[in-house]
């Protein structure tokens, strides 16, 4: 399985995130859901520039999935999570991506935030 491209080992993520993500339907958001929805905004963390419209859609997703404070915090540690995990995150595109499709989630992308914090 080294071999395996990027955007195969993506397109892999986003169907198993799918997939897993049904499981939870209707039950607080679950770490699969958040790497769902931003699934679409690898390119943009590990490079910068602009963000997709699809990213800022899953964006606007995962605040929508998450409006308790409790969901919020579980969202906010698959983030932090994702970012340590996923090699070449740009910790500072992450910071930014919420400004830059004009979504306040109510929770920083950051390898080094503290989730117990988030209300």
């Amino acid at each position: 399985m080294r071999n395996i491209t990027a955007t195969t080992r993506t397109m892999l993520l986003l169907v198993i995130t799918i997939l897993m993500g049904n499981a939870y339907h209707g039950e607080a958001i679950a770490c699969p859901q958040v790497n769902m929805y931003l699934a679409q905004c690898l390119p943009y963390l590990k490079a910068g520039g602009n963000p997709s419209p699809m990213c800022c859609n899953g964006l606007n997703s995962l605040k929508a999935a998450a409006p308790a404070k409790s969901d919020r915090q579980v969202a906010c540690n698959c983030l932090k999570s994702v970012a340590n995990t996923i090699p070449g995150i740009n910790d500072d595109y992450a910071k930014q991506l919420p400004a830059k499709c004009g979504v306040n989630i109510g929770v920083p992308f950051s390898k080094t935030v503290d989730c117990n914090s988030i209300n």
